[in-house]
């Protein structure tokens, strides 16, 4: 009976001894969750005092596709030195216009018949030889293969000169045909416009080859539209442009209305001596008299020779 009342004795004290323990535990936890919680009074969880908040689950594929960005063109400028060239390049969507760029162009310029590349000399009163062929590029009239296409067009004052019947400027005329030709490239090929008077245009603002997307046409159609001509007649810098692409051009377009720099065909030649691309050249409007006239036909047909292009001469009709 001693024994049996002594181990009873020791049970009891082991169980009060437990209770108290736990009792100690819970209250020790008690205490340390009143030291820790935190009253963000300041953050914004939601909702208002006393509602609830809701949490929700988003998966992976839900958050790359919020986290992607999503580019949006609206409107931009591009700024050239010097500072009386101003470049203002707005999508056609926010002037309110409707048209596309085939009805943009043909509100500038003539209607142009079609034609070919062996075409030495067009009348700018009626126009060129019209847009490109699917897989290649034609730019008044002058016919170019491939995918990748450049074009380097004169914007100095002198393409500001009425031309033909005095109803549209040279510059009006040019871009009209210009639009024609992107309008014309087949989608999967490239392009790339880089203008020039005493300094390169670069059309988009940056220097790689663009996409010839409807979009891209579009945007290429309001640029042209913000051109405004002045300056001289500088073309190397927008020839350095557009060597300096990669991959290379399969053709180039160099378009002048007036009489360049004697050492052009030269620097050309040198920067073209390894890829030997062909590049077209139009001689636009006449020169004020015939020995420049002969000068600069001379040099366009001399770098359209040499590098595998051809040549023609739009000129101006009389009033």
């Amino acid at each position: 009976m001693g024994g049996k009342s002594a181990r009873r004795r020791l049970i009891e004290r082991a169980t009060i001894m437990g209770v108290g323990l736990s009792v100690l535990v819970h209250l020790v936890i008690l205490l340390l969750a009143a030291l820790i919680t935190v009253d963000f009074g300041f953050a914004d969880t939601g909702g208002g005092d006393g509602d609830d908040v809701d949490f929700a689950v988003m998966t992976s594929a839900d958050l790359a596709q919020m986290s992607s960005p999503r580019i949006e063109f609206e409107s931009f400028e591009v700024a050239v030195t010097p500072s009386e060239m101003v470049v203002a390049i707005d999508l056609i969507a926010d002037a309110g216009s409707e048209e596309s760029v085939n009805e943009l162009a043909d509100s500038i310029a003539p209607s142009l018949n079609p034609g070919g590349g062996s075409l030495t000399s067009i009348d700018a009163t009626t126009g060129s030889a019209g847009a490109g062929t699917g897989d290649g590029a034609s730019f008044f009239g002058l016919e170019a293969q491939g995918r990748r296409f450049a074009y380097i067009v004169d914007v100095s004052g002198s393409m500001n000169a009425l031309s033909g019947g005095g109803q549209q400027t040279r510059w009006e005329l040019t871009r009209g045909e210009l639009l024609r030709s992107i309008t014309g490239l087949d989608t999967n090929a490239d392009f790339f416009v880089v203008l020039y008077s005493s300094n390169p245009i670069l059309l988009f603002g940056n220097t790689a080859w663009i996409r010839a997307d409807s979009k891209n046409k579009q945007l290429a159609g309001t640029g042209l539209f913000g051109i405004s001509p002045s300056g001289g007649t500088k073309p190397m810098p927008a020839f350095s442009q557009v060597f300096a692409l990669d991959p290379e051009p399969d053709a180039i377009y160099f378009m002048t209305d007036g009489l360049v720099e004697t050492d052009v065909p030269a620097l050309i030649r040198q920067m073209n001596r390894r890829e030997r691309i062909p590049i077209h050249c139009i001689l636009f409007g006449e020169l004020g008299n015939a020995h420049d006239a002969k000068a600069a036909e001379n040099m366009l047909r001399n770098i359209a020779k040499r590098s595998g292009g051809k040549f023609t001469h739009v000129k101006e009709g009389r009033p």
